[in-house]
């Protein structure tokens, strides 16, 4: 359907709602679209209003005050205030709700003012880093970013009662996934927090002096109840009318990927059980690309956490230890025996079946048996067990987020690779290890559409994120003790520096005071010397003056009055 435009937009800057944001919507955008925000760029478009005629416009100036529309999507909010001093906020959903015709509904995108990420940065300083104001100061567009509950009540003030909230991770800019407001109630045990934690990525918080870990705390804070509390952003339709009813809980899109493996992943109740759907994005395009196939498996949701968590959990307790990682290893590669080879031992060339590429620790579901979720690829070319412990380590060591004290600084990929194959009997001489991390190279480049280079250089270039002092494999009581004298002496360093300090400082003091002295005497004496030059000189003129003499003293005389030759 042809599609109208009543103004052009800016591009979408970093950070604010973008197209992929409205996924949960697009079975209800139909009709006349009106758009308040970045116009979404021609591909967007295409992919999430096909069966509307969509509007944009960029303040609302340019919009006949009698046009009505089915939905009105706010991306962004009016530059001016009400003229009754509220909110930008306030008065857009108000514009927005004069547009909509009987039954219509708002859609609305905005960041959270008690987002984890902004409390996370410690700062009040509005616009730094994003940080919304917990003090209520409106940002430079006047909004006063909303809390989920003033939110949620400012919606049912204007009658706009029936409500669908999302959330979206890591922000509206991008996100990765989107959580339904009925997915945090963990039904058929679906855990959002694993969602959260997937979206927010190697954590870099540390490095970026924030107050603590977002990625650390998504766990706790979804155990607590507090995701939506705590979510970046908010995605919420509202309206008078009853919405559709829906049985969606989580809506992943992942990373971005060449055209042809972009897909959607659904999770939605089915009865007693949460049913895990795979859809293609662009169903219209070829389905494997350079042998490479995205297999879109639908399986029904397994709740547990993954493997991969227990190294973060045991990474940041006790640090690098080559012994305790491998073991933690084994445990994976024991699943991996029993799923794809029968029990049977796994040596470097063991062939898998081409459908275990995905079997890393990621993907593998805690319990008696472990259980492999999320199989989505087919390599097309044979998989053996030394490719995927490669990938497997590669994957969880560059992912984990913060290593504890008992890390050695300095450790790197390559170091971390040699120490552990051999000890999971997979020993790869230098040459074998530099081509299966080509052949992960050669699968990545295929499924991003990026040139993307593996190799011994790259994995000796990449250093694993280890906090603490100590040596390889070191106990880590010991490299706790090690830490701690070093604190110790380095305290006692500065003790002793500050005293020297003082010391030198006393010493500045008394110099400064005796050459202040020493200062005041020269100039005592010398006002002294000019008072006695004067009286004399007025005794001599008195003279001259008595036997008639004329003029003043000899230069010569005054010269040597005056101390000079």
């Amino acid at each position: 359907m042809e599609r109208e435009k009543l103004a052009i937009g800016a591009p979408t800057p970093p950070g604010e709602p973008c197209a992929e944001v409205l996924h949960p919507f697009l079975p209800w955008l139909t009709g006349s679209l009106l758009l308040l925000g970045p116009r979404p760029n021609a591909e967007s478009r295409a992919r999430w209003a096909p069966a509307a005629k969509v509007f944009t416009t960029a303040d609302g100036a340019d919009l006949p005050a009698s046009t009505r529309f089915d939905a009105v999507v706010l991306l962004g909010l009016l530059s001016h205030r009400d003229d009754g001093g509220g909110c930008a906020l306030d008065a857009t959903i108000v514009w927005a709700q004069e547009r909509l015709r009987p039954g219509g509904r708002l859609i609305l995108v905005i960041a959270n003012a008690l987002s984890l990420h902004g409390l996370a940065a410690g700062s009040e300083t509005v616009g730094e880093r994003g940080f919304p104001s917990l003090e209520g100061r409106p940002r430079s567009d006047g909004a006063r970013l909303p809390t989920r509950a003033g939110l949620k009540q400012s919606l049912r003030a204007r009658g706009l009662v029936h409500q669908d909230w999302w959330f979206p991770f890591p922000d509206q800019g991008r996100p990765l996934s989107l959580i339904a407001e009925r997915g945090l109630a963990r039904p058929g045990g679906f855990d959002p927090g694993m969602l959260a934690i997937g979206a927010a990525g190697p954590d870099s918080a540390a490095s970026a002096g924030a107050l603590f870990s977002p990625r650390r705390a998504w766990a706790p804070v979804a155990d607590l109840g507090l995701t939506g509390d705590l979510a970046p952003a908010f995605a919420v339709a509202a309206s008078e009318a009853p919405l559709p009813p829906d049985d969606r809980l989580a809506i992943h899109v992942g990373l971005r990927r060449r055209p042809e493996f972009e897909r959607l992943v659904t999770f939605a109740e089915a009865g007693s059980r949460i049913a895990v759907r795979r859809a293609r994005v662009n169903p219209d395009l070829p389905a494997a690309v350079a042998g490479v196939t995205n297999l879109l498996p639908s399986e029904t949701y397994v709740p547990g956490p993954l493997w991969a968590a227990d190294l973060e959990a045991r990474l940041a307790r006790e640090g690098w230890c080559p012994d305790a990682v491998s073991a933690w290893a084994g445990t994976w590669l024991e699943a991996v025996s029993r799923g794809f080879a029968d029990g049977a031992p796994l040596g470097p060339n063991t062939i898998l079946p081409a459908r275990a590429l995905d079997a890393i620790p990621k993907n593998l579901v805690l319990g008696p048996e472990g259980t492999f979720i999320d199989l989505e690829w087919d390599l097309g070319v044979p998989l053996d067990a030394g490719h995927l412990a490669v990938r497997g380590l590669v994957n969880a060591l560059t992912d984990a987020p913060d290593w504890r004290p008992g890390g050695a600084a300095g450790l790197t990929l390559l170091d971390a690779l040699r120490a552990l194959l051999p000890r999971l009997g997979l020993a790869l001489d230098d040459a074998q290890l530099a081509d299966r991390l080509a052949r992960e190279g050669r699968f990545q480049s295929i499924v991003s559409d990026h040139v993307i280079e593996r190799g011994l250089g790259w994995a000796a270039a990449t250093r694993l994120p280890v906090v603490g002092l100590g040596r390889v494999g070191a106990d880590p009581r010991a490299a706790l003790a090690e830490a701690s004298a070093e604190i110790a002496r380095l305290r006692e360093e500065n003790a002793a520096l500050r005293a020297a300090r003082a010391v030198d400082a006393a010493a500045h003091a008394d110099t400064e005071r005796e050459s202040a002295r020493r200062t005041d005497r020269v100039i005592a004496h010398a006002a002294e010397l000019h008072r006695a030059r004067d009286h004399l000189q007025d005794a001599l003129d008195a003279r001259r003056t008595h036997f008639g003499l004329r003029g003043r003293l000899p230069l010569r005389l005054l010269r040597l009055l005056k101390g000079t030759p």
